[in-house]
């Protein structure tokens, strides 16, 4: 199978990575498949290369535009208009990198598992064969599910290519999934169920289970198919190696990260030298909390913000902060003073003066309420700034509205302010407190790719499909208890009649935001197109999500560097 130019690389350059609770690295230069893939020891590295290459695509921000927003949960904030605005075409450099990025390691995942199969190397057991082999064929799928999720019917190179090619072939949709299944499938059954705590990143059979999982309710070409994709989310329920943590605050805690919960991670590192770009994300979701407050100044716990993506309002609306711990452990939405000390001069809703307040490290500087405030609720709190819900401002005239000096009466405390496009509550699962200094941007903590919370919630869609909403609502539950305020654990389970597909939407919004899962969630449901074109739901989007954009464009070099572009054409919608 034939890929196309400039994807392919004439020889393998690759991070090879050994073993260890962090994969020590070793960089080999221009290394070709037949002199490196031919020894245990090149091939050992070969393997555990691979898990590199998934290391270089989480998380990088092309990566959540692609999987997480704008959605239904999620608002294009600031940078890369194309997504905010939904004139995505073949230029946009996110779609560029994403597409590169995959089938680069595609490549990579083919030489190895093609010589896997085809040599006889010294020293390497017939059993760690196949298990080389399967975790390489796992990882190729993995980067298919990827590709044809996004783009439809794609290219689908089976073999490793060691130089340039302009021809380039798409394999029909039907046709790539079943190469997924068949290679997941050969996972499940060759992958061993546990690895020494060294080998903690590897892939395990119940990360395979999790992941065929995930395809058959993608598929759901039969009832066959839901009854597998039940099947294996059960098994690795049932199968007593994991158990939700107690809290989503000790799931996030980045000391943590070899915990009960994960099924698969990427794993970053400290080491800057060995770390690449990093985990990115951690810039991603923060707003511009810095600009703000003149107390409150950039500092490494609260993130550096890019201010990418934003909650919509709707995601917001999901959690019921009276009952659903997941808001206070996943969000920030309180900010306190960073400074040692700072003097500000603030109009006082009692004296109707101008008042100096000096702002102390550690106490409570802003808040984002979720909802809006009062004018008592406000008061109450003052000088702490209160903000509120952008459509306020359409109702309240900050300048006549809001008490200061020339308007002393006003029915507003000066504290109040109007959420802009800058401030907002935000998600604190990507947070790396251990970076060195404030402006670091290459990120140390693990991704989690799949966890248990997510095999349940894979398991209630699966049986409630399949007719049996008792059963899901049980899955569900599972994961409603654990997230709930202690004490209301009852309030939060519901019943067989609550369990409708979007229920199952908004709960996987709830315990998976911002975990590369929204994008592929709304296209299995066949909700997408209703989400993003509902102005209750998605109102930046609503009238400029087209039926085409479920589909990405091929980028547009990939085109121009074909020669055979009749055959090898742009996806529908988006021109040449």
């Amino acid at each position: 199978m034939k890929i196309l130019n400039k994807i392919l690389i004439g020889s393998l350059s690759l991070l090879c990575l050994s073993s260890c609770d962090f994969l020590d690295e070793t960089a080999y230069n221009k290394v070709t498949v037949g002199n490196f893939y031919t020894t245990k020891d090149g091939i050992t590295n070969g393997v555990n290369g691979l898990y590199s290459t998934l290391r270089g695509m989480y998380i990088q921000e092309y990566l959540i535009y692609m999987c997480e927003g704008p959605s239904d949960i999620w608002i294009g904030h600031q940078g890369h208009e194309q997504w905010y605005n939904w004139t995505i075409d073949a230029t946009n450099a996110d779609v560029r990198s994403f597409w590169y990025s995959c089938y680069k390691s595609v490549n990579q995942c083919n030489a190895v598992i093609e010589s896997l199969e085809n040599n006889d190397i010294p020293g390497l057991d017939e059993d760690l064969k196949t298990r080389f082999l399967a975790e390489s064929l796992f990882i190729r799928a993995h980067y298919f599910y990827h590709l044809v999720q996004q783009f439809g019917d794609i290219p689908m190179p089976l073999k490793p290519t060691n130089s340039v090619e302009t021809t380039a072939h798409k394999t029909k949709v039907d046709e790539v999934w079943n190469q997924i299944v068949t290679d997941l499938e050969f996972a499940v059954e060759n992958l061993p169920e546990t690895y020494q705590a060294s080998e903690f990143e590897h892939i395990t059979k119940y990360a395979a289970m999790h992941h065929l999982s995930r395809v058959y309710l993608t598929l759901k070409r039969s009832d066959d198919d839901l009854k597998k994709a039940l099947n294996y989310a059960e098994q690795v329920i049932n199968s007593g190696k994991y158990s939700l943590v107690k809290s989503h605050a000790e799931l996030w805690d980045i000391n943590n990260k070899n915990n009960s919960e994960v099924l698969f991670s990427v794993l970053y590192t400290q080491n800057a030298e060995l770390n690449g770009d990093g985990n990115t994300a951690h810039m991603y979701f923060c707003s511009a909390y810095s600009e703000e407050h003149p107390a409150v100044k950039r500092v490494i716990e609260y993130g550096r913000p890019w201010s990418r993506e934003r909650s919509s309002d709707f995601a917001i609306s999901l959690f019921d902060k009276t009952k659903d711990q997941r808001w206070d452990d996943c969000f920030i939405s309180r900010w306190n003073v960073t400074e040692n000390s700072v003097t500000e001069n603030v109009f006082s809703p009692f004296t109707k003066k101008v008042e100096e307040k000096v702002w102390t490290k550690g106490e409570l500087a802003m808040i984002d309420p979720r909802e809006p405030w009062t004018p008592e609720q406000i008061k109450e709190v003052w000088p702490v700034l209160v903000f509120l819900p952008e459509y306020m401002r359409e109702q309240i005239d900050p300048l006549m509205d809001v008490q200061s000096e020339q308007n002393p009466n006003a029915e507003w405390p000066s504290n109040t302010r109007f959420t802009s496009y800058k401030m907002y509550a935000y998600l604190v699962k990507h947070l790396d407190p251990l970076r060195p200094e404030v402006n670091w941007t290459a990120g140390s903590r693990n991704v989690f790719v799949y966890r248990l919370a997510d095999t349940y919630l894979l398991a209630a869609e699966a049986a409630f499909l399949s007719g049996n909403a008792q059963k899901a609502a049980e899955y569900i539950n599972v994961v409603r208890r654990r997230a709930a305020v202690p004490g209301h654990e009852a309030e939060m389970e519901i019943k067989s009649s609550d369990v409708t597909i979007d229920f199952i939407l908004d709960e996987r919004a709830r315990e998976l935001m911002g975990e590369m899962h929204r994008w592929y969630d709304l296209k299995r449901t066949d909700k997408l197109m209703e989400r993003m074109n509902d102005p209750e739901i998605s109102p930046m989007t609503a009238g400029k999500f087209k039926d085409y954009h479920v589909l990405r464009p091929i980028p547009r070099d990939q085109l121009t560097n074909v020669s055979n572009p009749e055959e090898f054409t742009q996806n529908p919608g988006y021109g040449n």
